[in-house]
């Protein structure tokens, strides 16, 4: 069913689902302005990296000078997931129980959905169609962006879901749970399509450029599963006892790269070579000198038009402070530490817990889509976010 799903003919995301009736929508108003792509951050990006903290604080930086472009406080208590759609729609989670929606575009915040009954754990758009939610409760949630409708409701673990990842054609879906579970759920029909049990609990799923493989990570290991034939191959973290660094976040580079985070704040990159049959430590990024170390919360890749294999990706460290680095992987060979390069480091001051990256105002809808509807279920709640003047330095 797994290989159906990868591999069958393109069917479009909850096509079996029926959806109920749209309540009627208001028009929403067109923006006065647009803000081009270089206003945003890097060149030819226009990179906005969004920081969730302890607070319950969002927080906007532009990735080409760290300045402070936004500073909003919509969560009472810890912001526990952040996720942007290139359409700059973006949803937070957190301990309140609920979602929050903000559109990135027009600096305003949409509404709130509450469905879950605990924390929102993790959350992921998937194209510009859909928002994928999940919960202590175990639940998981799908939702229809044009108008915040609820489509599927499923408990999806026995405990709290930890994380979640959608396969990149949108038919399959990846959850980890507290239960020590892996499953995989089939998105176009609402049903599991597989499940497995790990030695210790997921703390983050992730997919890779191609959907080739499912990289699943734990605080001792690494595990990267080849979903075409179910083999798969680890890496542990080097150390014994109580001297082992925990792993903390990852991140596929490319279809064989692979970066990680732990909770001393060094960056390595692992490399899959053999077919995705063998993982391997590469090399190991430079730290900033005179600068504190703290846990590395959160990883995430700036999309752009960038040279295959070349890219950006933005660091989220507890401690507060936000590192922009660019790279380009060789096209033949070992990866090397000089093929990264930091191009930013910003201290914001708070209690980092989550981190994601908004790619700038691409429209990267195919020619003669339809506009995004206009939000309805959601609780209706427009405010303007609140600007702040760039810090100095």
């Amino acid at each position: 069913q797994v290989l159906r799903l990868l591999h069958g003919s393109r069917v479009s995301q909850m096509a079996k689902t029926p959806a109920a009736p749209a309540e009627p929508r208001r028009r929403r108003r067109r923006r006065e302005t647009q803000l081009e792509p270089d206003d945003l951050g890097l060149p030819g990006a226009g990179s906005l990296i969004v920081v969730g903290t302890y607070a319950g604080a969002l927080l906007g930086l532009r990735a080409s000078d760290g300045a402070q472009v936004f500073g909003y406080m919509p969560h009472i208590g810890c912001v526990k997931a952040v996720h942007c759609s290139r359409h700059g729609k973006l949803a937070s989670g957190g301990t309140d129980n609920s979602v929050r929606l903000f559109d990135l575009t027009q600096n305003v915040e949409l509404g709130e959905l509450q469905e879950h009954s605990n924390t929102v754990s993790c959350l992921e758009f998937w194209g510009t169609t859909t928002l994928i939610t999940g919960g202590e409760d175990g639940q998981v949630c799908v939702w229809r962006c044009s108008d915040w409708e609820l489509l599927l409701k499923f408990r999806a673990h026995k405990a709290a879901v930890a994380c979640l990842a959608v396969h990149p054609s949108g038919r399959l879906m990846a959850t980890g749970g507290r239960d020590r579970g892996i499953r995989l759920w089939d998105l176009t029909r609402g049903t599991s399509a597989a499940h497995l049990s790990a030695e210790q609990t997921v703390e983050a799923l992730f997919w890779s450029p191609s959907g080739d493989h499912v990289m699943a990570l734990g605080q001792l290991q690494v595990l990267v599963v080849d979903a075409r034939d179910g083999t798969s191959t680890a890496f542990c973290n080097p150390g014994s006892g109580i001297m082992r660094v925990a792993l903390t976040t990852a991140l596929f580079l490319s279809n064989t790269a692979i970066l990680l985070g732990d909770g001393r704040g060094d960056l390595r990159v692992l490399s899959l070579v053999k077919d995705g049959k063998s993982l391997s430590e590469a090399c190991r990024l430079p730290v900033a000198e005179g600068v504190e170390q703290s846990r590395i919360k959160a990883l995430a890749l700036a999309g752009g038009s960038e040279p295959e294999g070349a890219a950006c990706f933005a660091v989220g460290y507890s401690a507060g402070r936000v590192e922009v680095w660019h790279f380009e992987l060789p096209a033949k060979g070992a990866v090397e530490a000089s093929a990264f390069e930091r191009l930013l480091s910003v201290e914001t001051g708070t209690r980092l817990t989550c981190l994601a990256v908004w790619s700038g105002l691409q429209d990267t809808r195919p020619a003669g889509s339809p506009k995004a509807g206009t939000p309805g279920k959601a609780r209706n709640k427009k405010k303007r976010l609140r600007t702040s003047e760039p810090r100095s330095g």
